[in-house]
């Protein structure tokens, strides 16, 4: 048990990285795109379990107003046409929104007594493992798009290095057209 302020609840289990790790250890291994696709489409499914807890802890009087904040601003966060990464990105877009949604869920539910969260979870079909697993999983969804988009635009880089390289030697190579001298 851990005691938070006059409440006390179980641990939820954690699978947060070590310091100055971007992913735990056990989930490095884990970046094959398809199985970060795969789980994330796991994430996706839940989406509808997590709006209705939200909305059920909204309603929940044993949920402090911080958690109610905090679940407010996830909400907003999730429905702004404003942010950070904005929703035209193909997918990391939507997985700032998604991470916002799924945190402050969790956030909410760590400020209720252990027994109404774990009421809560029950109802919504969902756990604390699933909840951090899910954290995990769009942690490491946007890491590897975002390793992968790097290396996309490294390739892209090159091919138009490149590509401007032969164009540059073939106009070289025939002479200006426009009557200029030629390098020697």
């Amino acid at each position: 048990m851990v005691r938070i302020g006059a409440r006390s609840r179980q641990a939820a289990p954690s699978t947060t990285a070590v310091a100055g790790d971007v992913l735990p250890p056990t989930e490095r291994r884990e970046l094959d795109g398809r199985k970060v696709v795969v789980r994330l489409v796991g994430v996706i499914a839940r989406i509808p379990r997590y709006i209705r807890l939200g909305w059920r802890l909204m309603r929940e009087p044993t949920v402090s107003g911080r958690g109610k904040a905090a679940l407010g601003g996830g909400l907003a966060y999730a429905l702004s046409p404003i942010d950070p990464i904005p929703g035209f990105i193909p997918v990391l877009g939507q997985l700032d929104d998604l991470a916002a949604l799924v945190l402050s869920v969790r956030m909410a539910l760590r400020s209720a007594p252990a027994d109404v969260a774990e009421g809560h979870l029950r109802e919504a079909g969902l756990s604390w493992a699933t909840i951090d697993r899910d954290v995990v999983t769009i942690r490491a969804t946007t890491v590897w798009l975002t390793r992968g988009g790097a290396a996309l635009a490294g390739r892209l880089g090159r091919m138009a290095l490149n590509a401007a390289a032969r164009q540059l030697r073939a106009a070289l190579s025939r002479g200006d057209s426009n009557g200029a001298a030629t390098p020697s």
